[in-house]
């Protein structure tokens, strides 16, 4: 089977062989004796060299070669806008920049006229501002806190004593509880300025000491913490804690009210200031102690009224209306 095999897939090859030499033979016979399609000779060499065909004695037409219109690119011309707050907001950043980018004398002068623009609009709209508070009183903070050292010197010492007025009517409500502990150094310093304020005003004060230890150098009388330190949230010794109307009690809720009045050291006058302002805004103070010690909010609107004021941006005019009356209240 394999020897039939090999014979018959040879002459296979060689039939095969046989026809194309045939057929090409033939396929030449019949272009050449065509009557119809007679190429000449070197057609071949132009189709080998890929060069276009060209038949001997004609000449070839050579086609236009097309003409391209260059269209001229549309120049926009720049557009000049005016120079408000909204142009200067987007475009000084815009030139600050091209100037460090390309520090150019053009870039440069460029930036600094714009800057120069927005420079004298700000004097322009001050000026404005300064003649619109010199003309009314509502806006005018000298007439809320004085300009003048004499002015300013008497506020501060009308406050002044305002403050000692309120330790003093603090002193006959309540006292004072002074958290220390031995290891504290300025615990020793804190001590003697809260004996001077007892000493002056005649306010109560407990020393108690979170670890059970005696400051270094302090003799008097000292109370162990019973964990109101930690229950206030204190952070620091010394603190001093003021206690308005002391009660004892024994069960588990505590009665009593605490005004943090500092944490960490401060000296006598600060004290002062800080337990008349843990006083101010309760009933612990008359009326007219809150109304000296309220010197430096006159003509400040009050939170209810700030909280509930409704304005009209599109109407400038019905803003000064409404806001005078609350203003003005603030100075009775």
């Amino acid at each position: 089977m394999k020897i039939f095999a090999a014979h018959s897939f040879a002459n296979y090859l060689i039939a095969s062989t046989l026809f194309l030499s045939w057929g090409a033979q033939g396929a030449q016979d019949d272009v050449n004796n065509s009557p119809v399609m007679k190429l000449e000779e070197g057609y071949g060499d132009a189709f080998l060299n890929y060069q276009p065909y060209v038949v001997q004695g004609k000449k070839q037409k050579s086609l236009p070669t097309p003409t391209i219109q260059a269209t001229p690119l549309a120049t926009k011309k720049p557009e000049k806008q005016k120079a408000d707050v909204a142009w200067l907001r987007k475009n000084m950043p815009v030139l600050h920049a091209r100037f460090i980018d390309n520090p150019s004398k053009e870039n440069a002068a460029a930036h600094l006229y714009v800057q120069r623009v927005a420079l004298d609009k700000a004097q322009r709209a001050q000026e404005t501002l300064t003649q619109v508070i010199n003309e009314d009183p509502l806006l005018n903070e000298n007439n809320r806190v004085p300009y003048a050292s004499m002015g300013s010197q008497s506020v501060r010492n009308a406050d002044y004593l305002a403050q000692q007025q309120a330790v003093r009517e603090m002193s006959e409500q309540g006292g004072m509880v002074l958290f220390v502990d031995s290891a504290c150094r300025f615990c020793t310093m804190q001590i003697p300025i809260v004996t001077t304020l007892k000493n002056n005003y005649g306010i109560e004060a407990l020393v108690v000491s979170i670890d059970g230890k005696t400051p270094r150098g302090y003799t008097g009388q000292l109370v162990t913490d019973n964990g109101l330190f930690k229950k206030l949230g204190l952070k620091l010794t010394p603190s001093l804690v003021y206690v308005p109307r002391p009660r004892g009690y024994t069960g588990a809720v505590d009665p009593n009210q605490y005004l943090i009045v500092s944490q960490g050291f401060y000296a006598a006058d600060e004290l002062v200031k800080m337990l008349a302002f843990a006083g101010h805004g309760t009933k612990l103070l008359s009326k007219e102690t809150v109304r000296d010690l309220d010197v430096w909010t006159q003509g400040i609107a009050a939170t209810a009224d700030l909280r509930s004021l409704e304005l009209d941006v599109n109407d400038p005019a019905s803003i000064k209306k409404t806001l005078q009356p609350l203003l003005l209240k603030q100075y009775r």
